[in-house]
């Protein structure tokens, strides 16, 4: 039977060989494309203008004075009032990049900081947009008979067919290696894999969190340490051992993939993974390890054959950053040369300012805006919560212009799109201002597994383990532990850079040499599509604790010197 194109609405490199924690799709999306996007500014008029409109329809808050921070729950929206923009965001499904919903969250964003006085422009990105349609497997076994297997997901990007699907041999090449290819291929009376469907294994390394405590500058509370080494942290999004590729099974003459994954049914299903995938041209859909064991019973009892179907759309086409400036009390000189001077090489002062008055000062605020569920990604929430809060405020009061920027590209590979880093090189004028960044990802999360598929799939009565993560600053690695302790975070780890990236959207400014904060979860479900799009996996209190946290942090970079913290 084929699976319907998108569920119902209402619901990291980290680790190197034996460790990948990559940046971090959903199993679908809907129908026709809406029309791209044209670079257009929409200039707000700053706090008056925000006071008078508002930015969500509901009424504006008063204008504040003084100056921003220290940030407490009281500062922010209320807790409802955040929920309930992360609720608009999910009830209209995944949020593939280029999908319908994607593009329209997009547009809700831009409206809101509009909202609040913010001047907001749109840059279209190249994208290799892929979406799937629909997706299904059916086996007829030695003795005829036919019978549909469940799908737990699709692996995106991985190839697509026609509606019919494809039809062929199925063959069991375990490992999915080299060798596994040679044994199977000497196995098989037909004398080889050509036109097979192959069914290999995509196994999930057992891990603990102490892989978050080992990479961390420190651990808070620092007991939590003794926790993360006893606490189940194995995530099929990190990729440890990577999946089995298809490149490889192309190479064996194989016209598609089931991989049978190490996973109970409840955790396997709709995980979008690896979701920055580049096309590899052969299709390949996942079972769970009791739909795995299924097949493979009916392979024992002789040959059989397969047909799979994942129909899916693509297409070259364009999708957008969202930049909203929110301007402080900033120098007017002109840029023209630090400009030049940045085109030439962005990262060749990782540390250094000129005094101060030479050139516009900013902190960037980043996070993305595709994702697959109430979690991945609610980071435009919680930046529309530090938009509307400190717009309220006089921009002279602002020692930092804010440059809030919403990338659309993270749930794609490098080759396809123009990821936040190459972005801001074809804007030199945008990186010359900014003097360090701040991103936020994935708050709010509360802890489930099944430890490692020993046991039910259910909540742990934990809060996620938090990362966040610093690059190029002893400075705001200060502050950030100091503004963990001061909001009562717990269960975080003030992680060091690893493989050239802070774990997420962070990654990116910090390539650039920027002093970079990131702060992220990655839960096991991170991922995964779902009814309701898992925002039963959330804490509202939690996530407005982590909104909080956040723009206390923004506060005191704001309140830095003038220049690049050392």
């Amino acid at each position: 039977m084929s699976t319907p194109h998108r569920p119902p609405a209402s619901r990291r490199g980290f680790l190197d060989t034996t460790l990948r924690l990559t940046a971090t799709g959903a199993l679908a999306a809907a129908g026709g494309l809406g029309a791209g996007c044209d670079g257009s500014t929409t200039a707000g008029g700053g706090p008056a203008a925000a006071a008078a409109r508002g930015g969500d329809g509901s009424g504006a808050r008063p204008p504040l004075t003084g100056s921003p921070g220290p940030v407490t729950a009281q500062d922010l929206v209320d807790v409802d009032t955040l929920w309930s923009w992360v609720e608009r965001m999910n009830a209209a499904g995944p949020r593939l990049p280029g999908s319908p919903a994607h593009r329209a969250f997009i547009d809700d964003l831009d409206r809101q900081l509009r909202g609040y006085g913010l001047t907001v422009t749109r840059h279209p990105a190249r994208l290799e947009e892929w979406l799937a349609r629909s997706w299904s497997l059916r086996v007829t076994d030695a003795q005829g008979v036919t019978r549909s297997i469940p799908v737990a997901s699709y692996r995106p990007h991985s190839g697509e067919t026609g509606p019919a699907g494809v039809t062929g041999r199925l063959i069991d090449a375990h490992a999915g290696d080299e060798a596994a290819y040679q044994a199977a291929a000497r196995a098989d009376t037909a004398g080889g894999l050509g036109g097979a469907i192959v069914v290999v294994d995509a196994p999930i390394t057992r891990l603990t969190a102490s892989v978050l405590a080992d990479l961390a500058y420190t651990v808070l509370p620092p007991q939590a340490r003794a926790d993360f080494a006893q606490e189940d942290y194995s995530r099929v999004w990190l990729g440890v051992p990577p999946p089995p590729s298809l490149p490889l099974a192309r190479s064996h003459g194989a016209a598609a993939m089931i991989e049978v994954v190490d996973q109970t049914p409840e955790l396997a299903a709709g995980q979008y993974t690896p979701h920055q995938q580049e096309h590899a041209g052969l299709p390949a859909l996942r079972l769970d390890r009791e739909q795995g064991a299924r097949l493979r019973e009916i392979l024992a009892q002789g040959p059989a054959t397969a047909t799979l179907v994942l129909t899916a759309s693509r297409r070259e086409t364009t999708v957008d950053y969202l930049l909203a400036r929110l301007p402080g009390a900033r120098a007017t000189t002109a840029t023209a040369d630090v400009t030049a001077d940045v085109t030439a090489d962005v990262t060749a002062d990782v540390t250094g300012a000129g005094p101060a008055g030479e050139r516009p000062r900013a902190v960037l605020v980043t996070t993305h805006t595709d994702g697959q569920n109430a979690l991945e990604e609610n980071g435009g929430p919680a930046l529309l919560a530090l938009a509307e809060y400190l717009s309220r405020y006089p921009a002279a009061s602002r020692a930092r212009d804010l440059l809030f920027l919403f990338s659309p590209t993270h749930m794609a590979a490098d080759a396809a799109t123009v990821k936040p880093d190459a972005w801001l090189r074809e804007h030199p004028e945008i990186l010359a201002e900014v003097d360090m960044a701040l991103a936020a990802e994935h708050l709010g999360a509360l802890g489930w597994d099944d430890q490692g598929g020993t046991a039910p799939y259910r909540p742990t009565g934990r809060s996620e383990p938090v990362a966040v993560a610093v690059g190029h600053s002893d400075t705001l690695r200060r502050l950030a532990e100091e503004e963990v302790e001061r909001v009562g975070l717990t269960r975080v780890g003030i992680q060091k850079p690893f493989q050239n990236g802070l774990y997420g959207e962070g990654t990116f400014p910090y390539r650039l040499g920027l002093p970079t904060v990131g702060m992220i979860t990655g839960p096991t479900y991170l991922l995964q599509v779902a009814p309701g799009g898992n925002l039963d996996r959330l804490d509202r209190a939690l996530l407005h604790r982590h909104t909080v946290f956040v723009a206390g942090l923004l506060t005191r970079m704001m309140a830095l010197p003038a220049g690049r913290p050392s």
